[in-house]
């Protein structure tokens, strides 16, 4: 049962990590939701709204501190209406009792107590909104690289966990843009989790398949990208855990706004979603 149990885990862990996570929550910030009129600033770039996210239009902002709405289990608009104008419109302007506000910053991981696990990385994000996992991250000419999964903590009270892919998977290709599909898979062959161990393989299938217009609460941002990927976690024991991240991209900003869930294109409740705000 114990091990049934951190197979579970693992696999939604591991299906979070897909399309992104541009948002780069390293010191989440729950509370309950207040508006602000501050933006991030220092991002150095300018869009030029073509539908193309070149690697200079997806900045890694070390270091600045974005906001995001965040709310559990609530259904979202994934296909979205055409308008008057036959565009493509996503309304996602919406605000939910329950809502919290989820700040989120980058760093470096030159200090931390995993660098020399993760050779080749260059900043992490908080993967889980508790604080207990980092993601890890490379940013190439390419693309945006996944090197692995980590406890912030080198000995945390719920065990260490270090999952290393054997090679980064490239989770955000360089230049992004509509009509594009990628896989990529990630094998972690002898990594840790909750202080046990674990094997396995990760595949990632992604596809950025529609643009338009997305409405958020505060912003409503043109030529934004849907990307949609489906992970599969197979562990060496037990059975495989599919999940789906729906993820929407745009020029400078890069992800500004998610949905997690187990069947979201066949209509499943998100369980979690994610938007930019001001």
């Amino acid at each position: 049962m114990k091990t049934n149990t951190k197979i579970r885990i693992v696999g939604a862990v591991t299906a979070l990590l897909s399309a992104g996570c541009i948002d780069n929550q390293t010191h989440p910030d729950l509370q309950p939701w207040l508006p602000s009129n501050t933006t991030p600033a220092g991002l150095g770039c300018i869009p030029n709204q073509d539908g193309v996210i070149t690697g200079a239009e997806l900045p890694v902002a070390l270091g600045i501190t974005a906001r995001n709405r965040l709310i559990f289990n609530r259904p979202v608009d994934l296909d979205g209406a055409i308008d008057a104008g036959g565009h493509r419109v996503w309304d996602w302007g919406w605000t939910a009792a329950g809502e919290t506000a989820l700040a989120v910053t980058a760093e470096p991981i030159a200090n931390k107590w995993y660098a020399s696990e993760f050779l080749g990385g260059q900043f992490a994000v908080a993967f889980d909104v508790a604080g207990y996992l980092d993601a890890v991250y490379a940013k190439e000419s390419d693309g945006l690289y996944l090197l692995g999964l980590v406890s912030r903590l080198e000995n945390p009270t719920q065990g260490q966990t270090l999952l290393r892919y054997d090679q980064p998977v490239k989770t955000v290709p360089l230049p992004l843009q509509p009509g594009a599909s990628w896989q990529a898979v990630g094998k972690v062959s002898a990594g840790k989790l909750y202080g046990m161990g674990y094997a396995g393989v990760d595949t990632y299938d992604s596809t950025a398949d529609l643009a338009g217009r997305l409405l958020l609460p505060d912003l409503s941002l043109d030529q934004s990208i849907r990307v949609v990927t489906t992970v599969t976690a197979n562990p060496v024991v037990g059975q495989a855990v599919i999940k789906q991240q729906v993820s929407f991209f745009t020029e400078c900003l890069g992800e500004v706004a998610r949905a997690v869930g187990s069947n979201l294109l066949g209509g499943g409740q998100a369980q979690e979603v994610r938007r930019l705000a001001l």
